[in-house]
């Protein structure tokens, strides 16, 4: 039981990631009306044929669907990092800097929570990233 649970667990962050909702995912997937719900409720399982479809689809790795194990990505990223990076590109180097600033105040609060040591050369700098532009 606890398996079926994990697999509905982890099909419910992906959903929750590419969804919003259940229906605009179901149809993404091409999913009939209503059956992300089931799934969702434990009604229907995940079986072969939905794992292969979310796998060729989205780019998740059926081992990780199936098991939890590994990567959740096929090739280790998901696919908003590559979505990010391109707009990164797209901005101006005044734009750029802006957000490189608000990643340097982002994760200087997490190492803070996290009771880490904030150190100023470990900032991000636009000249730092390969293919900046």
């Amino acid at each position: 039981m606890k398996e079926k649970e994990d697999i509905i667990a982890r099909f419910i962050k992906i959903r929750k990631e590419f969804g919003p909702t259940q229906e605009k995912f179901g149809k993404r997937l091409g999913f009939s009306d209503g059956s992300i719900s089931l799934i969702e409720a434990g009604k229907t399982s995940i079986n072969e044929k939905h794992i292969k479809l979310i796998s060729g689809v989205l780019g998740i790795s059926e081992e990780w669907l199936r098991s939890g194990e590994g990567e959740t990505y096929k090739d280790g990223k998901a696919p908003s990092e590559d979505a990010m990076l391109e707009m990164f590109r797209a901005l101006s180097p005044e734009g750029r800097r802006l957000v490189l600033d608000y990643v340097n105040v982002v994760l200087k609060n997490e190492k803070a929570m996290q009771g880490k040591v904030v150190q100023e050369k470990g900032d991000i700098h636009p000249e730092g990233l390969r293919d900046a532009g």
